[in-house]
C-alpha cells in the first residue's frame, strides 16, 4: 500500500475530517431523497438536511471531545443528553414552524401521532451519524498505524542500507585515495577522520550544501582524474538546505573515478543547470569497459534505494548510459 504522507495532513485536522464526513453524508441524503426534490429549486434541499449536518456536526465536536478528555466524560455525556432530548423541539420547530413561515413546507400539519415517527427518525438519524463517526475514528486509526508501520520499516531499512553503504564506500574510497602512494598523507588522513564522524553520528541524510563540501574535497584528493563543475554558482541557496542521503553523491564521484578510463582526456563533469521548475545536477563520465567488469554494483544499488525514500521530497533519481561510452547521473530537486 503505498501512501504519501505529505497527503495524509488534512486527515490529522479533525475540521477537514468533519467537513468530508458532512460531505459525503449530505451525498448520501441526496441520493437517498433525490427523486423528491428534482422539481424543486437548489436552495429547498440543504434547507431540508441542514438539521441532519448541523446535527452531525455537534456529535462528531462531542464524541471527539470524550476521547480527549477522558476526565470529563460525564460533562460530554450530560450534553450528549442534553442534544438528544433538545433535539426534538429543536427540529419541530425547524420543520413545523420556522419554514412554513416562509412558505417551504415538507410535512403535513403537525399531529399528536407524528411525535413519535419524529422521534423515531431522529434516533434513526443519530444511529447513522454515531456509525459514521466510529468508521472515521477506526479508518484513521487504522491507516495511522499503517501510514506509521511504513515509517519506521523505511526508516529501519534506510538505516541498514546506509550502514552497507558506509562499509562499502571506506573500502573504496581508501583504494582510489591510497591509489600509487607508498604512505597515505595526512590531508587524506583528515578526509578519512571526517567521514569517519559523519559515519558516527548515524545521519541516513544531510543537507546537500554539506554533503557537496564532501565531494569537493574528495575531488581534490583524485589527482589523476580531470573533473569539471558547472553551473555551482547558480544553485538556490534554499536547494542547498536540501536533504539527501549521506555519501550519495561521494558514492557516485568514487563510481565515476572507479569505472572511467585512466589517463582519459575525458573529463568527469558535474554539471548544474537550474529550471522553471527544478534545480538539476548531472555527474557524467567515460566508462571503461575493463572497469565495468570487475564491479559489483553494490554502491549504486544501495544510493538507489535510499533515494526511494526521497520521493516525498520531490527527488528525482535517474541513470542513463549514452552510447556505451558515458554514464550519467541526474539528480533533480524540484521545487
Amino acid at each position: 500500500m503505498n501512501i504519501s504522507i505529505k497527503y495524509l495532513t488534512y486527515l490529522y485536522n479533525l475540521y477537514y475530517r468533519c467537513l468530508f464526513a458532512m460531505i459525503l453524508f449530505y451525498m448520501v441524503l441526496y441520493l437517498l431523497n433525490a427523486d423528491l426534490f428534482k422539481a424543486h429549486t437548489f436552495y429547498v434541499f440543504p434547507l431540508f438536511v441542514a438539521p441532519y449536518l448541523l446535527y452531525y456536526g455537534i456529535c462528531f465536536a462531542f464524541v471527539h471531545m470524550l476521547l480527549r478528555a477522558p476526565r470529563h466524560q460525564w460533562v460530554w455525556i450530560g450534553l450528549c443528553g442534553l442534544l438528544i432530548l433538545g433535539s426534538f423541539w429543536i427540529v419541530k420547530s425547524y420543520y413545523y414552524v420556522l419554514l412554513p413561515a416562509f412558505n417551504i413546507v415538507f410535512y403535513s400539519e403537525w399531529k399528536e401521532h407524528h411525535t413519535w415517527i419524529l422521534l423515531k427518525k431522529i434516533f434513526q438519524g443519530l444511529f447513522f451519524i454515531l456509525l459514521l463517526i466510529a468508521v472515521d475514528y477506526y479508518c484513521f486509526n487504522w491507516l495511522i498505524m499503517k501510514v506509521q508501520s511504513r515509517r519506521l520499516e523505511r526508516i529501519l531499512r534506510d538505516r541498514a542500507d546506509s550502514s552497507l553503504l558506509s562499509g562499502h564506500f571506506l573500502r573504496r574510497l581508501y583504494q582510489l585515495t591510497a591509489k600509487g602512494k607508498k604512505q597515505v598523507d595526512v590531508e587524506v588522513l583528515d578526509f578519512f577522520q571526517s567521514i569517519s564522524n559523519k559515519l558516527v553520528a548515524q545521519q541516513v541524510r544531510v543537507a546537500l550544501e554539506e554533503e557537496w563540501s564532501f565531494v569537493k574535497r574528495m575531488i581534490a584528493l583524485c589527482p589523476d582524474r580531470q573533473f569539471v563543475i558547472i553551473g555551482e554558482e547558480q544553485v538556490p541557496q534554499q536547494i542547498w538546505n536540501r536533504s539527501v542521503p549521506s555519501l550519495s553523491l561521494m558514492t557516485w564521484i568514487e563510481n565515476a573515478v572507479t569505472y572511467s578510463l585512466d589517463g582519459s582526456a575525458d573529463p568527469i563533469v558535474l554539471n548544474w543547470t537550474t529550471e522553471p521548475d527544478r534545480t538539476v545536477l548531472q555527474i557524467r563520465n567515460a566508462i571503461s569497459t575493463a572497469s565495468i567488469t570487475k564491479g559489483t554494483g553494490n554502491g549504486l544499488r544501495l544510493v538507489n534505494r535510499l533515494y526511494e525514500s526521497c520521493q516525498n521530497d520531490r527527488v528525482h533519481l535517474d541513470y542513463t548510459v549514452d552510447d556505451q561510452s558515458f554514464f550519467s547521473v541526474k539528480l533533480s530537486f524540484f521545487k
